[in-house]
């Protein structure tokens, strides 16, 4: 008796686990989030700002933080802090949908990358 009941408490814990995976793909929306096409740029805006002032060159003219160089960027896109905060720890719950947006944001910036080679070679 106790083995067939350790079998069903195995097996109804397979069905549950095979379920779950069976759920409707999760979006990030709604108004407190950033929507993922204007996180895509905000994120090409940060890696781009962070490569700049990563140089010595801007770290001698500039004293700024990342404060400083984030709060335009969200300006740009009228995104407020919260909501990039909101945003960025709700797509850290879902790893496989931040990939996606993270996939976005390495193809534009090859593409940037591409671009300035070929006008380089000119």
């Amino acid at each position: 008796m106790r083995r067939s009941r350790t079998i069903s408490g195995i097996f109804l814990i397979i069905i549950l686990t095979g379920l779950s995976g069976c759920t409707k793909k999760k979006e990030i929306s709604g108004k407190a989030f950033v929507p993922k096409e204007v996180l895509v740029n905000i994120l090409v805006d940060m890696h781009l700002m962070d490569a700049m002032s990563n140089s010595r060159r801007f770290q001698l003219r500039y004293d700024a933080d990342s404060m400083d160089l984030i709060g335009p960027i969200l300006d740009k896109y009228n995104i407020t802090y919260a909501m990039y905060d909101t945003t960025m720890a709700e797509y850290s719950r879902y790893p496989e949908l931040f990939d996606q947006v993270y996939n976005e944001v390495l193809i534009k910036l090859n593409v940037m990358l591409d671009e300035n080679d070929k006008s380089e070679s000119q």
